[in-house]
């Protein structure tokens, strides 16, 4: 076989990239919680309690606090081998996004705060192309001898966005104890279309051209309710937090699927056959699941100092249909898969392994004005190798655990405190399982190539801008 040409083109295009699209603990919210790498479940000083620990709230001291804090990121992504030898997907972007805006209701009652916030957890973009033109031995010399000219090229275009609302209630029990609960309402929404092209002409007097042709597309928005519970108490020098999360309950939710397969001139069962699959259904219904949730939490304060330690298990989902298609024909002619129908292989799959993810931050009071932080967490992924076991269409991009290392600094004024912040995030998966390899293509799978294991990396850099105002004094 002579040198492969290989022409690859993969590139990100992101307005707002807020975390990667199986992970829990990418982004942090508000200044000082994500200085603090997200360890403060047990010592939650600001209205972030809404979303970390609505048990904290008892204890804030300010009646209405605003928040508005920007996070800058650079990332690169790198999928090697994607399509074969050296042909993998890279990425880069460089986006920007609101970390939190939130703020708490005054009440007669200084024991019982309301507090409400808006977060986009989730707000992940991946759009890449590659491309192969080579030759391959893919039919047998006895048919067409030599090596055939193959053309292949696979696109995808995904985007994730998660948007949350928190309404939450505090009340102080005591002296030291204060419990708490958020109502999270969060609008889940993905699009995603992956294309796969395939062409070669055979080595034959008439040059016949086999091609193959593999488009899937959906888009759903998910709309659920969650509960979130928590307690915490609070001592001279020791803080501590319990959160507990119920799974996602299903408010509304509607998606689109569309399929679109055509082969030309393939072997099937001996003969070469012209094939067509197709369908399209709107107003499915749509329902992305979130399984329940647990954090604890301690915070210690020293003279000048303090240590906060989290950490948060997310329980397994089992797999799942986030859309399915209604039963309808889908193969054409209706002989060749008598018994493979639109709902078969119109489903768009979800899961999730169960992880837990741990949490160190520092904070030391360098003066009355400035305040260091420095912390570092992990951040697995949650996503579940059984769903590549199941037919229909799998979107997941990111299967790589992320650590994320975060120093920074805050600087207060009499009402108000501007924090300033630089995020390191690294993660790498080396037993990634890569579907649409290329590089050994064959009729027996429609030219749609084969899953092969490789290694897919993850970095990024950011800057966090953060900026609190206290309007109102106890």
């Amino acid at each position: 076989m002579r040198s492969l040409y290989l022409l690859w083109i993969c590139f990100l295009l992101a307005r707002f990239v807020a975390a990667q699209d199986t992970q829990y603990w990418t982004q942090q919210f508000g200044t000082r919680s994500a200085l603090m790498g997200g360890a403060v479940v047990g010592g939650v000083k600001d209205n972030t309690a809404i979303f970390y620990n609505p048990g904290g709230m008892g204890f804030i001291d300010t009646t209405s606090v605003s928040i508005n804090a920007n996070l800058y990121r650079f990332e690169n992504i790198n999928i090697e081998n994607a399509l074969g030898q050296t042909k993998g997907f890279k990425s880069a972007g460089f986006t920007s996004f609101p970390v939190l805006v939130s703020g708490m209701v005054a009440t007669r009652n200084p024991r019982l705060k309301l507090g409400y916030g808006l977060v986009v957890p989730v707000d992940f973009s991946f759009k890449a192309t590659a491309r192969v033109d080579g030759d391959y031995a893919v039919v047998p010399d006895d048919e067409s001898p030599g090596l055939e000219s193959f053309i292949g090229q696979v696109a995808f275009n995904s985007r994730v966005n998660e948007t949350s609302v928190g309404l939450a209630i505090g009340y102080r029990l005591g002296q030291h104890f204060s419990i708490g609960l958020t109502n999270l309402f969060s609008l889940h929404s993905q699009s995603f279309t992956k294309a796969s092209l395939s062409r070669f002409y055979l080595n034959t007097t008439d040059r016949r051209l086999v091609s193959s042709d593999v488009i899937q597309n959906f888009s759903y928005n998910s709309f659920r309710y969650n509960a979130r519970l928590g307690l915490t108490w609070l001592s001279k020098n020791v803080s501590i937090g319990l959160v507990a999360t119920s799974p996602g309950l299903r408010m509304f939710g509607k998606g689109v699927v569309a399929v679109d397969i055509t082969a030309n001139d393939i072997k099937y069962n001996g003969n070469r056959i012209d094939l067509l699959a197709n369908d399209r259904q709107g107003k499915l219904k749509a329902d992305f699941k979130s399984p329940f949730m647990v954090a604890a939490g301690i915070n210690i304060r020293f003279h000048r100092s303090e240590i906060g330690v989290a950490t948060q298990y997310n329980a397994a989902q089992d797999v799942y249909d986030v859309l399915q298609a209604k039963p309808a024909a889908f193969v054409r002619p209706p002989e060749i898969y008598p018994n493979l129908g639109s709902d078969e292989f119109m489903r768009v799959k979800g899961g999730a392994k169960a992880v837990w993810n741990v949490s160190v931050g520092y904070e030391y009071l360098l003066s009355d004005v400035v305040t260091l932080n420095a912390s570092v967490r992990s951040d697995r992924s949650y996503f579940d190798k059984d769903v590549l076991a199941t037919r229909g269409i799998k979107p997941t991009i990111s299967t790589w655990d992320i650590y994320h290392f975060v120093g920074g600094a805050t600087l207060r004024s009499r009402r108000s405190t501007l924090s300033l912040g630089v995020l390191i995030g690294s993660g790498k998966d080396n037993n990634r399982e890569q579907e649409g390899n290329l590089s050994t293509p064959s009729e027996d799978n429609f030219l749609s190539g084969s899953t092969t294991i490789t290694q897919a990396t993850y970095h990024s850099i950011g800057l966090l801008i953060g900026f609190t105002f206290n309007f109102k004094k106890p």
